[in-house]
């Protein structure tokens, strides 16, 4: 089918929340025979006020594809107001346990960039993100769309930021990134765009805690909706107070025998498509696939870690200290097993204390109040 986009829309953008909005161009009337299917167009735009008589041979069919997600920030007074009113007393309890144990196990700091950052920190913060998003999405052994269109996100979003239309969040602990997200934004609404964070920190919720900082800076700063867009994951769930819809429009010439027949079976598609979703069968695809992944890296690799109580003080003589700041091998496969035992066993991770074992694959990990062996 011959591409007549540039002719038929007066007008079509993709906006910040992944929807799509677009106008007919009512002088032209290059659809006889066409069919067109338009995207992610949100449930409230107004289609009547774009179909004229001039396109009264198209035949508009909408099926909604997915759920929306968002924020509504007006009636409270600010996040604590939302935080104590939208969340249960055993949620709220679990979500400050996780933001006082990174606080309590590392020096934290969170930074919104909105109007203004240096080029050297813009680098260096989107290289980090895209480090993380590599470290994570190699984890889960799936592609994605940022890291191969790294070049076009990183000018985008540069200017984006310096124009007030985005926003680069990031979380540090211990002056390293571990959280990090970039958010669209309009003068009362932020879109929750790109996001990742570091997988060593995974007991710690880093995903649910940089969503509460960035609300608690948007009660700061005005704004009166926090987007999460289509699709439907648990944070999304969570932290959302009101639903959307998203739709896919299929317009075709109603006229043409060709045409009515291919629009007829686009719609057949997607509902069909819908349907499933209804019925949740993306969700157990998904799940099938993680576990076969996930079996795929325990038959590679040896993924059995024990760990257990010692009684007996560390012997520093027949074992070898590994620096906190280590770039080895070592100290990379266990910091996140002492990421972990810190969070069961909150002390500042500075404080801690990790030896190699003389069979090399045990080691210990000492702190104020444990004394563990690592076995691999």
């Amino acid at each position: 089918m011959k591409d007549n986009r540039k002719l038929f829309y007066y007008n079509i953008g993709k906006n910040i929340t992944n929807g799509m909005t677009y106008q007919l161009r009512n002088t032209e009337n290059d659809c006889r025979g066409k069919v067109f299917l338009i995207y992610d167009v949100l449930s409230h735009f107004k289609l009547s006020e774009n179909i004229k008589d001039d396109h009264s041979y198209l035949k508009v069919k909408k099926i909604t594809q997915y759920k929306g997600h968002l924020t509504n920030l007006t009636g409270y007074k600010n996040f604590e107001d939302f935080f104590s009113r939208h969340f249960s007393a055993k949620s709220r309890s679990n979500i400050k346990k996780w933001d006082k144990r990174l606080k309590t196990n590392f020096n934290t700091n969170f930074k919104v960039f909105y109007g203004t950052i240096n080029l050297e920190e813009y680098n260096h913060n989107f290289d980090n993100l895209l480090n993380l998003i590599k470290k994570r999405w190699n984890d889960l052994g799936m592609e994605n769309d940022i890291i191969t269109n790294q070049d076009y996100y990183r000018e985008l979003c540069y200017n984006m930021i310096l124009d007030q239309t985005a926003s680069l969040n990031v979380l540090y602990a211990n002056d390293e990134i571990v959280a990090t997200s970039i958010c669209f934004a309009s003068k009362k609404e932020l879109y929750f765009a790109i996001t990742t964070f570091d997988i060593d920190f995974r007991k710690y919720n880093l995903g649910h805690l940089l969503i509460m900082y960035i609300m608690d800076w948007c009660f700061e700063n005005g704004f009166e909706t926090f987007d999460y867009s289509k699709g439907t994951y648990e944070y999304k769930t969570r932290w959302s107070n009101t639903t959307y819809d998203f739709e896919h429009h299929i317009l075709y010439d109603r006229k043409s025998v060709v045409s009515s027949l291919t629009g007829n079976f686009l719609v057949l598609f997607f509902k069909m498509k819908q349907f499933l979703r209804d019925k949740d069968v993306n969700i157990l695809y998904s799940k099938i696939k993680y576990l076969i992944h996930t079996l795929k890296l325990n038959a590679n690799e040896n993924q059995n870690v024990n760990i257990k109580d010692l009684k007996q003080p560390v012997e520093t003589e027949k074992v070898e200290s590994i620096p906190l700041d280590s770039k080895s091998d070592d100290f990379i496969k266990m910091k996140p097993i002492v990421y972990d035992i810190i969070f069961s066993n909150p002390q500042p991770f500075k404080t801690v204390k990790v030896y190699k074992g003389a069979e090399g694959n045990k080691f210990i990990v000492e702190g104020e109040k444990f004394l563990k062996e690592v076995t691999f």
